[in-house]
């Protein structure tokens, strides 16, 4: 048995959603595939926080949180490949939930020893040296494609191997090799695993914790867009054992460069030149909302006109729909809306009356119109959470509590259409 047991009960995990996709029209900046971009823009402050954080002695479980499509993927992505005066920082062993990794005992399996099986063979003359005598992958796990229908044991199995085969983070830094670093995206989809296999992912977790805090093989990323994730990780594996940081937009000075900079050259758009400050008012300072704008501006010849904005016009349409939310339930969805219009209306007076602060406490929130209605919003993209400030840079005086946003600038903007209707009705 794992030093770490999971003694609580275990619940489904939520997915999340959103209702701006995931993939950047034409982008060649926050791409949110496995291979980031070399021109990613650099948020200079966030590189070398992270940069710390996973380069530290004592391995982690670091929880990477923020709203979808905000660049979550790309950033810790630019930091695990980055090079310094030509030296690689890490060895990056990436696993991406959202390809559906993480739903069965045999794609697990693969997902794992895919990324660990090259990392050893890399390694294994320095390995035979570590861990003694004749290593080789073999030691490891199967070769893929060489063994029947996978079982929960035989991953375990494999997890277990593979830490036998793994020194201390401080060998490898001692050798000037680049210690290796898991970064599993989306990890919120674990939740499909869950669904099939419950022991199993509380073997993998445990498995997470033995090889970070306990014994300090290396560190961890998990990435998820769902404001309840780190709840969930703490619930089941108490709070010491994750570290949660959040993604925030870029600042205002960043977004206006990467606006001038980058998009602006890139779609051709002199006439939108110097013009930030309106722009930022409809956008926000998110990358890919900047270049969705950009992009639908430049195909309407310049005559795109704020309302018409495709991200704004679904998010109007989505507040819309929440004004009536016995009509939301998601299919196949158990939990239905807990909120009326009410409370909806309620959220987005206090979310545009926040406007220039950046959030609104959920403390505040909860006492006007209840905690289980708050996080009904929020589970259906009404509302973002933020459990915590660190790391993020895109509010001037960040909360010291768990603070709530709405889920991107155009929303903000739909918002103050409803409650100026509203007033005239």
């Amino acid at each position: 048995m794992f030093a770490f047991g999971l003694t609580k009960s275990f619940e489904r995990l939520p997915t999340g959603g959103s209702c701006i996709s995931n993939t950047l029209i034409n982008g060649c900046v926050a791409r949110y595939n496995t291979k980031v971009n070399e021109n990613f823009f650099n948020r200079k402050r966030e590189l070398v926080q992270f940069t710390n954080a996973f380069s530290s002695p004592m391995p982690m479980l670091h929880v990477v949180l923020g709203p979808p499509s905000i660049g979550k993927t790309a950033l810790v992505h630019e930091i695990t490949r980055k090079k310094i005066k030509g030296k690689d920082q890490f060895s990056p062993l990436f696993i991406n939930c959202r390809k559906g990794q993480f739903d069965t005992p045999d794609r697990v399996y693969d997902s794992i020893y895919s990324q660990f099986s090259p990392f050893f063979d890399k390694h294994k003359d320095f390995l035979k040296r570590i861990v003694g005598g004749q290593f080789s992958i073999g030691d490891v796990g199967y070769r893929l494609g060489e063994r029947g229908a996978t079982t929960s044991n035989d991953v375990t199995r494999l997890l277990d191997n593979i830490s036998a085969h793994l020194p201390n983070w401080s060998i490898w830094n001692g050798n000037n090799i680049p210690p290796p670093i898991l970064v599993i995206d989306e990890a919120n989809m674990f939740s499909q695993l869950a669904e099939n296999d419950k022991n199993l992912l509380k073997s993998i977790l445990n498995w997470l914790v033995l090889n970070t805090k306990e014994e300090k093989r290396f560190h961890t990323v998990l990435t998820s867009s769902d404001s309840f994730f780190f709840n969930w990780i703490v619930k089941l594996l108490h709070i010491p054992h994750a570290t949660p940081y959040v993604v925030g937009d870029l600042s205002k000075e960043e977004a206006e460069k990467y606006f001038e900079m980058h998009i602006l050259p890139q779609y051709e758009c002199k006439e939108l030149e110097g013009k930030f400050d309106q722009v930022c008012k409809i956008t926000g300072t998110r990358m890919m909302i900047i270049e969705m704008y950009v992009n639908e501006y430049k195909n309407s010849e310049g005559k795109l006109a704020d309302s018409q904005f495709s991200v704004r016009e679904s998010e109007y349409n989505w507040l819309k729909r929440g004004l009536s939310p016995k009509i939301l339930a998601f299919k196949n969805e158990p939990d239905t809306p807990l909120w009326e219009a009410k409370d909806l209306i309620k959220t987005m007076d206090a979310i545009v009356k926040a406007e220039d602060q950046g959030y609104i406490l959920a403390d505040v929130l909860n006492k006007e119109i209840g905690e289980k209605k708050v996080e009904s919003l929020i589970k259906y993209n009404y509302l973002h959470c933020r459990p915590t400030s660190r790391f993020a840079n895109d509010i001037d005086v960040p909360p010291k509590k768990i603070g709530l946003t709405a889920m991107n600038q155009p929303s903000v903007c739909a918002m103050k259409d409803i409650l100026e209707e509203e007033q005239q009705n």
